[in-house]
């Protein structure tokens, strides 16, 4: 049998590759050219038209409540409670009696002491007389006088230990829980019970050093339960800050007092809003607009139906709006949704604005 030649093969081979070149790859162009029409598609989009409006340079932190006056009141002697004089929860006024201890043996001791101080002073008196005719010397005088004095001291200390057998309301507020009933034997380290002063109160926070130049004793803050979903605030105004910063938190903190009715227990945390100053006629444009990127943060603006890439910097934000500084003018329409499909030079079919 004869040889085939080797450039027939090679030749044949050719042929083939060459067929099958518009066989597969024409039909695999056919199947992408529908792929290429889609693409040019325009994508539908939400916008937002760039607009001008007041900014309030609010600082979000959290605060606690607290009292100018609180205490737990502790008996300053040892002994045997013969009264409670308080209902536990009500208001109390400053030197109101709250709990007497036993204080008889103090005072048949006082009564003692005054009766002698009484014959004391009866002796001092005739004494007197006598020496204003040379009827005693002036020492024996001397004597009895400084015996009348120190009873009258010993009288002094006796009324103060009785003093310290009453415990008295220190200032106005409302009791707490009692801790101790009537009969119970109590030491100077036994709690009786807490005063709390409710009204006014202060709202202690922290504000970061940045700040420090704007933050000043007499500005006014917002605050709102932290507890309770509604948006109800409340002002305060400061009326004391911190000489220093904080060198772990770099931050100053300050008190404002709070005036009001509303009831808020000591201790509790509040939200704080702090308005350090107010810019006018300020770019907004919702945060969902913004896309991060290497250098910063840019946007999508549409002109003519096509997406323009545009670098911005940016200032201040809200809960849901940041303010533009550079790269927007107002009356700008803002790229809001589909971001992710979003190209530069990509067509647009814009659908609703967003607020």
């Amino acid at each position: 049998m004869k040889k085939i030649p080797n450039w027939i093969i090679v030749t044949g081979v050719l042929v083939l590759l060459f067929i099958s070149k518009f066989i597969f790859f024409g039909k695999k162009e056919e199947q992408m050219a529908p792929g290429k029409g889609k693409a040019n598609m325009p994508l539908s989009v939400n916008y937002y038209v760039a607009k001008t409006e007041d900014l309030s340079n609010d600082i979000f932190t959290t605060g606690k409540v607290g009292s100018f006056n609180q205490v737990d009141l502790l008996p300053e002697v040892n002994g045997k409670v013969t009264g409670i004089y308080f209902k536990e929860g009500e208001s109390v006024n400053k030197g109101a009696l709250l709990v007497k201890l036993n204080d008889a043996d103090l005072q048949a001791q006082l009564l003692k002491t005054r009766s002698q101080l009484k014959l004391s002073d009866q002796k001092l008196d005739r004494l007197k007389k006598l020496l204003g005719i040379n009827g005693v010397s002036q020492e024996e005088y001397d004597m009895q006088d400084n015996e009348s004095q120190s009873l009258k001291a010993d009288e002094a200390f006796l009324s103060a230990q009785i003093a310290k057998t009453s415990v008295v309301a220190p200032f106005n507020g409302v009791i707490g829980l009692k801790n101790i009933s009537e009969g119970s034997y109590v030491s100077s380290n036994t709690p009786i019970a807490s005063v709390v002063q409710l009204k006014p109160l202060f709202i202690e926070f922290s504000i970061p050093e940045k700040y420090s130049s704007l933050f000043k004793k007499g500005s006014t803050i917002k605050f709102s339960n932290d507890n309770v979903t509604d948006t109800k605030t409340f002002t305060a105004s400061i009326y004391a800050v911190e000489p220093k910063v904080d060198e772990t938190t770099k931050t100053i903190r300050a008190r404002a007092q709070y005036n009001g009715n509303e009831e808020f227990y000591p201790g509790s945390f509040v939200k704080v809003y702090v308005n350090m100053s107010e810019t006018k006629n300020a770019l907004m444009i919702p945060t969902q607009c913004i896309i991060a990127v290497l250098k910063g943060q840019k946007v999508f603006v549409s002109k003519n139906g096509t997406a323009v890439e545009t670098p911005v910097k940016i200032g201040v934000r809200t809960a849901t709006k940041i303010q533009i500084i550079e790269g927007l003018q107002p009356g700008d329409t803002v790229v809001a949704t589909g971001l992710m499909s979003v190209k530069k030079d990509s067509k647009l079919n814009l659908l609703k604005p967003v607020n």
